[in-house]
């Protein structure tokens, strides 16, 4: 899905400081667990890349289930009423805010979507990923193609957002058994890459929505080594698309 959309708040930069206070409109995916992942801009106060694993009070999550059911898995998103996104981020492993309320979309908000619940309550469990992106920094050429991965049984891609020109990209993609190495060629086993976590992947020299994942690739993504998951070191692995679930150019070009 490609197009427009604005969620403006009215707050514009005035100063070094930007009131993170808005609109945040955000993509809805997942099962179980279900992510929220925010609909960004280069501006503020919507220059922040959200990725947060999310609960429903269950009147809300009965209602998506049966919408889902009616209407297919195609794509919804939420609407919050204005909060300071900043609250998100986490400090010492807080977040300031860990709910939040607003109105559950079938469709995009600003889009013609229909609202199938209002007042709904959004807890986060986890803050999966957040960056504040710089709304002056130019696209740097070779830069590598990068996405966050993460999920349990159950896998996802979120395009890394960094210099502008970008895209806001999300697939459902699974490992392919057996095709886990170390940077050395020795091969893991399917379990050792099997638990949940949220971790970088690179996909190849050239991070521009040209050379972006596509559903039906079978890709190798490169995992370097991280401090908090240093026993597993750097390692690759297949990684098969199975479905894009959103794509945003133009809002970020």
């Amino acid at each position: 899905m490609t197009g427009e959309h604005s969620h403006h708040s009215g707050h514009q930069h005035g100063s070094d400081e930007c009131d993170t206070t808005g609109r945040h409109g955000m993509l809805l995916f997942g099962e179980d667990p279900l992510y929220l992942s925010h609909l960004p801009m280069y501006e503020c106060p919507h220059n922040v890349q959200f990725v947060g694993e999310v609960g429903f009070d269950p009147e809300a999550l009965d209602l998506l289930r049966a919408d889902r059911a009616r209407h297919g898995d195609g794509l919804y998103t939420f609407d919050p009423v204005p909060f300071p996104i900043a609250e998100l981020e986490r400090h010492d492993g807080v977040a300031a805010r860990n709910a939040f309320e607003g109105t559950l979309v079938r469709g995009h908000f600003e889009r013609g979507g229909t609202p199938i619940a209002s007042n709904v309550r959004v807890d986060v469990h986890r803050v999966v990923s957040y960056s504040l992106l710089d709304v002056d920094a130019k696209r740097e050429p070779g830069r590598e193609l990068s996405y966050l991965c993460f999920g349990r049984d159950r896998r996802h891609l979120a395009h890394e957002l960094r210099e502008r020109p970008s895209f806001d990209q999300v697939l459902a993609v699974r490992f392919v058994p057996g095709t886990a190495r170390t940077r050395s060629g020795r091969p893991l086993d399917d379990t050792v890459v099997a638990n949940r976590f949220g971790r970088r992947a690179f996909f190849g020299p050239d991070d521009d929505v040209e050379h972006r994942l596509r559903a039906g690739d079978t890709v190798t993504a490169s995992f370097p080594a991280t401090r908090t998951r240093a026993s597993l070191g750097h390692f690759t692995v297949e990684v098969a698309v199975e479905r894009e679930l959103y794509l945003e150019i133009n809002e970020l070009a």
